[in-house]
Formats: C-alpha cells, sequence, structure tokens
C-alpha cells in the first residue's frame, strides 16, 4: 500500500495538482517530512487543498493587476455618468478559512475554501467626451469566494500521516460581491468541449469536477476538461440582475502574462420578467498553449461598476470551470 501510495503521490505533483517544487526530502510536500507547521491529518487535509493548483489559480485569473483596455465599448439602455477606457482590478489581500468535514466512512473528506477579498477596481475613464485628458476612478471592493476540494483517504499511517489522503476532485469556484452590494447572479453555466461533451453548472460549489489521471478514485462525477492547445471551447452563462442597464459579462482564461485573456462575452438572448433580467452570453475560445492547470472565470459585473463614477457602485458575481491543457 505504502509503494502505491507514494506512486500516486508523485503522479499528482508530476501534474501540479501539488505545490510547485514538492519533492521527497524537502520538507514542503510528499516525502519522509510532513510540510511545515503540518502536525496533524486535519492541518495535512487544509494544507493540500490550500495549496491545491486550482485553488491558487483562482487568484491569478481574477486579478488583473494593470490597468487594461475596456473591450467593452459603449452600450446599455441609458446614459453612463462616465465613459470608461481601461480597468484592473488590483486585489490587495486574501484572507483564507478552511474547513475541514469528514464523511461517515472516514474514507472521504471534503475540505471548504472560503476566501474575503479585498482590493481596489481602478477605471481610467472620461466624465465627457470631449475630455484631453483621463480621470482615475478607484472603487474599494470586498469579494467573497467558496470552493471545496474533495480528498479520497488511502492510508492510516500515525508516522507518515499527511501521506493518509489524497485529492481526488474539485468543485467550480463561486464569487462575487460581499452582501449587501451583491445585485447580480450567475446561475448557470454550461461548457461544451471540442470532445462534444456538455459540462451543465447550477449549483458550482455542489458540481464536482474529476482529476481525470486519477479518474478510478472517484465515481460518479465528470472529468476536469482537457484541452489541447489551440482547442475551440464554447462557453454559455445565464446572469440574473434587476438592472435594466445590459450587464457586462466577460470570459477570464490563460496563463499570465500575453496568454491571459480578458475578453467580452456576446449577449444572445433576454427576458424580462417583472423587472428582474435574465440574460444569457456566449464566448467561444481557443485554449492557450500553455500546459497546466487553471481556471474558465465567468466575470458578470453591473453596468453601473463601469460607467458609474459613485465608488460605491460596485457588484459582481463570477464563477470559475477548472480546466487542464495538455
Amino acid at each position: 500500500m505504502k509503494k502505491s501510495l507514494a506512486v500516486m503521490w508523485t503522479a499528482v505533483a508530476l501534474v501540479g495538482l501539488m505545490i510547485v517544487g514538492c519533492n521527497k526530502n524537502d520538507g514542503t510536500g510528499p516525502g519522509d517530512q510532513a510540510p511545515s507547521g503540518v502536525t496533524n491529518e486535519q492541518q495535512a487535509l487544509k494544507y493540500y487543498a490550500e495549496n491545491d493548483e486550482f485553488v491558487k489559480n483562482d487568484d491569478e485569473t481574477y486579478t488583473d493587476n494593470t490597468v487594461d483596455p475596456i473591450e467593452y465599448g459603449t452600450f446599455g439602455k441609458i446614459d453612463a455618468s462616465i465613459i470608461p477606457f481601461r480597468f484592473g482590478r488590483f486585489v490587495t489581500s486574501v484572507t483564507r478559512t478552511l474547513t475541514t468535514t469528514i464523511q461517515p466512512g472516514d474514507s472521504v473528506a471534503i475540505v471548504r475554501v472560503d476566501k474575503d477579498i479585498f482590493g481596489t477596481l481602478k477605471i481610467l475613464a472620461k466624465v465627457n467626451v470631449t475630455d484631453t485628458a483621463f480621470t482615475l476612478i478607484q472603487k474599494p471592493f470586498h469579494d467573497k469566494s467558496t470552493r471545496n476540494v474533495v480528498f479520497k483517504r488511502f492510508d492510516r499511517d500515525p508516522v507518515r500521516f499527511w501521506l493518509n489522503w489524497l485529492p481526488v476532485a474539485t468543485s467550480l469556484v463561486d464569487g462575487g460581491t460581499a452582501p449587501p452590494n451583491d445585485k447580480i447572479d450567475i446561475t448557470k453555466v454550461q461548457l461544451f468541449t471540442p470532445g462534444g461533451d456538455t459540462i451543465t453548472v447550477t449549483d458550482p460549489n455542489n458540481t464536482y469536477l474529476r482529476y481525470k489521471w486519477l479518474r478510478r478514485l472517484l465515481n460518479g462525477a465528470k472529468d476536469v476538461p482537457e484541452f489541447m492547445g489551440g482547442q475551440a471551447v464554447k462557453l454559455q452563462a445565464t446572469v440574473v440582475s434587476a438592472s435594466a442597464d445590459t450587464d457586462l459579462v466577460a470570459l477570464r482564461y490563460g496563463f499570465k502574462g500575453i496568454q491571459k485573456r480578458r475578453t467580452l462575452m456576446t449577449l444572445v438572448s433576454e427576458v424580462n420578467n417583472g423587472g428582474v433580467y435574465t440574460r444569457v452570453y456566449e464566448k467561444t475560445w481557443n485554449a492557450h498553449f500553455h500546459q497546466g492547470l487553471f481556471n474558465a472565470g465567468v466575470d458578470a459585473a453591473t453596468k453601473e461598476t463601469l460607467f458609474d463614477n459613485d465608488t460605491t457602485k460596485y457588484s459582481v458575481s463570477w464563477w470559475g470551470i477548472p480546466y487542464r491543457v495538455f
């Protein structure tokens, strides 16, 4: 059992599920020493959940760190108070809270990762069309996100306790503005894979995608979608809000630098249910060529988030579908 378990941990490390740089004796991963600060199984579960590549990529997906072109143009049903040209989402602090639940039978564990995210949305805009200079508008924000990581027990070794559990699946990440400013909500996402499969999600934290390379270890779940570089992938998102203005919905995906994208999704349908608007957006994108584990993030914002200079007008909702490029 210990030999096969070590092989499985090695496979996980090779595909990037564990933190980069783990090796047998460095004290930071599977091997002869527990990770630094980890003294029991509960701490080990939290450590590996927090350092899961999909969990870590959440921050990369939804952080801009530069004020980039808007890509949204000017549209909507009423006049805007500002004309934005560039914007960036700057995260200043992330507080993580991890909660472990051992399922009956003591063979499956779920670690919930809650994040409190604070930062500033910076918008470079003109107040009037005739302005010759730009104004920098800064909107402080407080977002929250949740994601679950599933572990399966493979041993009960009291000495090498940090090797007793193996991560086998992840939920989607569900994020957005903390109440009471949560005025927009993603309610459904569909991803159409190049192989003809469709992943439909209406409950992101309870939709689990299995690590395909460990598929025999968890039955009853779809695999994390896998793409080759350059393959075309279609994604649809359903968004609900009370705003008569067309919401702004973007797709975030890719690897940092020139392979990271933030692109507008196209509105394909709209239904007004007594002042509550249900809108469907769509985007086809090509997988980047950088291999690894990432999140395809749907990022929905009310129009006033970017087109109003009131610094309190900020409301977003975002889901992230994990994917692998090989």
